[in-house]
């Protein structure tokens, strides 16, 4: 997590791949793409703090406890950003998580009237499915539709 972290912060101004190094997640992830559009002014600041707040933790690991509720919420923030930050999910070894699944990014400035924008149509899906949409839409005009998930019969 402080690798990503730091990768994410050090390289905003120019993504580059890197194949992804980490023993400690259930699935080995794709290679890391930094996505600078989803580094917005709000997320950076809330990255920035992260990283001086866990700096300690950083040069000291033997301060690291799991009832150290401060540390445990400021990591589950740093994750959700650095999931939108790489488009991908960090699950780890022993957590009870679902596994990384299909995630889909959706920006639209403007919908027609009549036009319909939709992230996923899906006519099944498997009880082992995870869908993550991130869907964003400036205007929707009367008539036009948005929708992030369509699924005609059971999901999960």
């Amino acid at each position: 997590m402080f690798g990503r972290l730091g990768a994410a912060l050090d390289r905003r101004a120019q993504p580059q791949e890197q194949e992804p190094t980490c023993p400690a997640l259930v699935a080995a992830p794709t290679p890391f793409r930094l996505r600078p559009e989803e580094l917005t002014e709000e997320r950076l600041r809330r990255l920035e703090g992260a990283a001086r707040e866990m700096a300690v933790y950083r040069r000291n690991p033997d301060l690291i406890r799991l009832e150290d509720d401060v540390l445990v919420r400021t990591l589950s923030q740093v994750r959700d950003d650095l999931e939108i930050v790489y488009g991908q999910r960090f699950t780890f070894v022993g957590e009870q998580r679902p596994a990384a699944g299909v995630r889909v990014v959706q920006r639209m400035d403007e919908i027609e009237q009549d036009a319909v924008a939709r992230a996923v149509r899906a006519q099944n899906v498997t009880d082992k499915a995870s869908v993550d949409i991130d869907q964003r839409t400036k205007t929707v005009h009367r008539g036009g539709e948005v929708t992030g998930l369509e699924v005609d019969g059971t999901l999960g």
